[in-house]
């Protein structure tokens, strides 16, 4: 029984080292798991903003509607746009686009409509046939032409 006495304590000792573990275990889940959740959401957000992104720089043509062409007078365009606060160039037959350079059209507030004088276009022949196309663009980078062109009979 001289053994026995001698461990007297080691039941004690074995009982708190696994109590000590099992806590330490606990805590290094808990830091885990709330490090794992702070890097999702930061990922979340980065996603969110690369979407963003990605939607705000698409460039959808619009559809064209109907095309109102009058030789003395403007040109209205009637159309559908998915994308706000983008600006427009207007193609007549293969013509290059209008306006030049890094201007750009916008619709009159609160419509859908473009109107630009004839003569800007070169429409002034009266019972003449034009292909009429918007081209969208945003952050001077361009769309296809809308398709498919509409055509006019100059009046």
């Amino acid at each position: 029984m001289t053994f026995l006495k001698k461990q007297k304590g080691q039941g004690a000792m074995e009982y708190l080292l696994l109590i000590g573990a099992t806590i330490i275990i606990a805590i290094s889940v808990i830091i885990l798991i709330t490090n794992m959740n702070a890097s999702n959401r930061e990922a979340a957000l980065q996603q969110d903003e690369a979407i963003t992104t990605i939607l705000d720089n698409t460039l959808v043509p619009p559809i064209v509607t109907s095309v109102d062409c009058v030789a003395s007078g403007n040109v209205t365009i009637n159309l559908v746009s998915s994308a706000p606060n983008t600006g427009y160039r207007i193609k007549i037959d293969n013509n290059d686009p209008y306006p030049s350079g890094t201007d750009v059209l916008y619709v009159q507030e609160g419509t859908s409509i473009l109107q630009v004088p004839a003569s800007d276009l070169s429409v002034d022949s009266v019972g003449t046939e034009y292909e009429v196309s918007v081209i969208t663009v945003k952050n001077n980078v361009h769309s296809r032409p809308s398709t498919p062109a509409s055509s006019c009979v100059a009046r």
